[in-house]
């Protein structure tokens, strides 16, 4: 199990000085990056999207979306719901589902995407 899951955007360009540990990323993730390679604009960006989508699937433990993500995510959809419907059903909302779930901390880029769960899950801000 993971000690902290990492948002899309740590995977995509990692902070240098990220803390010797055990981490994890949401299989979402992994979709997201994988549509990233197939939006790619040119071939040299799709060459190294895909170089490293090759590097990063070796690297971390996928977290599976199982049915305690689900339960977790209905949780904090209907929280998000209240202020932002449109956000409610967002890659990000299932995400930070799959760190309440498993009860780990979140280290994202953009902490704005969770500040309306962030009284449920913890979100780590990286620069």
């Amino acid at each position: 199990m993971s000690s902290a899951g990492l948002d899309t955007n740590i995977l995509i360009d990692p902070p240098k000085d990220l803390p010797d540990d055990s981490f994890g990323s949401s299989i979402i993730s992994l979709a997201e990056l994988h549509s990233g390679v197939e939006l790619a604009t040119d071939v040299a960006t799709r060459a190294q999207r895909q170089q490293r989508l090759v590097q990063l699937r070796a690297l971390f433990d996928w977290i599976p979306f199982d049915e305690y993500s689900a339960e977790s995510y209905g949780v904090l959809a209907a929280t998000v719901a209240r202020t932002r419907p449109g956000h409610a059903r967002s890659k990000d909302i299932m995400i930070a589902g799959q760190a309440h779930a498993l009860g780990v901390p979140l280290m994202t880029r953009n902490a704005r995407d969770f500040e309306l769960v962030s009284h449920l899950v913890q979100v780590i801000p990286v620069s």
